[in-house]
């Protein structure tokens, strides 16, 4: 089977049998995938019956305990994006984007035809609905064929079953340096000397601007954090809810979906895929404050919006993190995406909408990772047309050998991968995070780590030197920033084409003090 892009492009997807099975001692409701252990994860079952329960009500007790009775109507739909690897699961509903002209009597009609109403409206875009069968006629294979059929409509933008994805935050675990050499490189410890970004020629011009945002859309930012409360995005609102960012993880209605901090730890505290650590480092990355003996970022005086989209290694509905970053995109004019997955029709659109509207339409700035699948292709959102991927270059002024390549690899920056990994913010809670609280892996108050890389690091740096640019000249479009990040670019490596680029490295290793520069004489 197959999902239809716009373009025509087909995503092949891979049905796994599914079921909705009832425990006889118990009376609980499961959701069961027979999934294939050579290709899938290991835990593919336990990451869908989860997202089942909290997403689809499938196995949810009621407020007394009680099991909620089988459902009816056909069950979920669990499918292995062949592309990326990545499970997706959908149950009953099709996200639909009309084109803003398509007459409201069309719309009606092309959802009556098959029996379709509108279930919600999305609060962001008012041509996008969320709709479902009433009957619950159709399984998630005819929601596909469907989504497909609609989307070669003229009348639609884009039609997809409104899956909950797997996505995979893109870091990986360094050799144990505590120094901020991708800032500024001496050479230390075997490296090369000067592979790094010539921050302090940028500093000579700006160090940020609190007016400049940078939203980091990943598992959770601590705002409690003393390198990082200096520097967080602060709603104007005095009376809003949502004081320094949002958690699209959780509903609306939740009490917790307005504060954006880490949520989830579990043993070992130091792993990734059980723990919300990630997207803290990468803020760090890009605007710590610089305390004495802390970690400072690339745009120190720039402003970090937390947003959380997923919850360790939790299964995340595509039309949150869709919805997530056309949210952020109101306040922060750079956007920071540490994480890959499946390609997405809805995360797709959402990238195009604020990269051609964002901003006043100037447009904002969405950096990706490329990815860390060992020079394979580059991974989605990376590869998305509109989508900036940045891959990963060492302090031996190579590239990474994790780091993905490929035509739509724009430029690298600085990460693990040769001799030292990034010195950034940690986690503060007590025994949470990289570091445990060792001072080998970067203090023993536990503050910062000294063991964050991969593109997931390499991304807020570029994303932070894109803030630099902004900050000397906000009037600037989103392809002009681009542009002049791009003809700032150190040449390392070879296999350069003759306009310039290389599926390697895109345009080189990106140099902050020249592009701020280059900014400023446009």
């Amino acid at each position: 089977m197959f999902l239809l892009t716009k373009s025509g492009e087909k995503v092949a997807l891979t049905p796994l049998a599914t079921q909705v099975a009832v425990s006889k001692r118990t009376r609980n409701v499961r959701v069961e995938v027979d999934a294939d252990l050579r290709r899938d994860p290991v835990s593919t079952g336990a990451l869908v019956s989860r997202a089942s329960r909290r997403v689809f009500d499938l196995g949810k007790r009621n407020a007394k305990g009680a099991a909620a009775p089988p459902p009816k109507g056909p069950p979920p739909v669990t499918f292995r994006d062949e592309a990326s690897g990545a499970i997706r699961v959908v149950y009953r509903e099709i996200v639909v984007r009309f084109a803003h002209d398509a007459a409201a009597r069309r719309r009606s009609r092309i959802l009556s035809e098959l029996g379709f109403v509108v279930r919600r409206r999305n609060r962001y875009e008012r041509d996008q609905v969320v709709v479902y069968h009433p009957q619950r006629k159709y399984a998630g294979d005819e929601l596909l064929e469907i989504a497909n059929r609609w989307t070669a409509l003229d009348e639609v933008v884009f039609a997809t079953p409104n899956f909950v994805s797997q996505y995979w935050r893109q870091a990986s675990l360094p050799p144990i340096r505590p120094e901020q050499w991708h800032l500024e490189n001496h050479g230390a410890a075997g490296a090369k000397s000067d592979e790094d970004i010539d921050v302090r020629d940028a500093w000579k011009l700006t160090r940020g601007t609190p007016s400049i945002v940078v939203a980091v859309l990943d598992d959770g930012v601590d705002i409690d954090h003393p390198d990082l409360k200096p520097r967080l995005w602060r709603n104007p609102d005095k009376k809003a809810r949502d004081r320094h960012g949002r958690d699209f993880f959780l509903a609306d209605d939740d009490a917790g979906h307005f504060d954006p901090r880490p949520k989830t730890f579990q043993d070992p505290f130091d792993d990734m895929e059980l723990n919300d650590i990630h997207g803290t480092p990468c803020a760090g990355v890009i605007a710590a404050s610089g305390k004495p003996h802390g970690a400072i970022g690339v745009a120190p005086r720039c402003r970090v919006l937390g947003v959380r989209i997923f919850q360790a290694a939790a299964l995340a509905p595509d039309e949150r993190v869709a919805d997530a970053i056309r949210w952020s995109a109101r306040h922060a004019a750079v956007l920071s995406c540490s994480w890959s997955g499946g390609y997405s029709a809805d995360l797709h659109q959402a990238i195009e909408d604020v990269a051609t509207r964002g901003r006043g339409g100037l447009g904002t700035l969405v950096f990706c990772a490329a990815g860390n699948n060992e020079h394979q292709p580059v991974e989605y959102p990376a590869r998305d047309p509109l989508a900036i991927a940045v891959g990963a270059s060492t302090d031996e002024g190579k590239l990474a050998w994790y780091s993905a390549v490929g035509k739509q690899v724009a430029f690298v920056a600085p990460s693990n991968g040769g001799k030292r990994g990034i010195f950034t913010t940690d986690v503060s809670i007590k025994r949470r995070g990289f570091n445990l609280g060792s001072a080998a892996a970067g203090g023993a108050n536990g503050l910062y780590t000294n063991d964050f890389g991969g593109t997931s690091s390499a991304t807020p740096l570029a994303a932070g030197i894109a803030a630099l640019v902004l900050s000397a000249r906000p009037d600037l479009t989103r392809s002009q920033v681009r542009g002049v990040m791009e003809a700032s670019c150190d040449r390392i490596g070879i296999g350069y084409d003759a306009s310039g680029h290389s599926d390697r490295y895109g345009r080189g290793r990106l140099n902050a003090g020249r592009a701020v520069q280059a900014a400023l004489a446009l």
